[in-house]
């Protein structure tokens, strides 16, 4: 049996206060799953949902953070078959911790990230963490 695990990409750049003066998250979805993620705030036991966006493939979505502080995601990847629902499946995974900065003097972090689904038997050292269904519910 093939698994498939949702590999990230994570770039930060911080940059000096600019025109939106506004710390963001771009999340590019490439990959042919509808992407759900949910942006959480604070260590991973006390965490809270900041905020959940919908990624359409190949599509992108943008967050934006006013407080500085340390988020993580959580994200569920749905492919839908439409020729035969037998190879329907949903992947979820946890991401590691990321650092935002949103302070007029220490600048203001935009961070990317990029969901791609890749085919393995191993998880990738560095790369997401599987999760279930429900500690992404949680």
């Amino acid at each position: 049996m093939i698994r498939y695990s949702l590999c990230l990409a994570l770039a930060l750049a911080f940059s000096t206060p600019s025109f939106s003066q506004q710390a963001s998250l771009s999340i590019k979805n490439k990959s042919d799953r509808q992407l759900t993620v949910k942006v959480m705030q604070g260590p991973e036991k006390k965490a809270v949902v900041v905020e959940t966006v919908k990624v359409a493939p190949k599509g992108t979505q943008t967050v934006y953070f006013s407080t500085t502080g340390t988020y993580f995601t959580k994200s569920q990847g749905i492919f839908i078959n439409k020729k035969d629902s037998t190879m329907n499946d949903t992947i979820y995974s946890k991401e590691r911790p990321f650092q935002v900065i949103s302070d007029k003097r220490r600048g203001f972090s935009n961070i990317t990230m990029e969901y791609k689904v890749k085919e393995t038997k191993k998880p990738e050292p560095g790369g997401p963490i599987p999760i279930s269904r429900k500690e992404y519910d949680n």
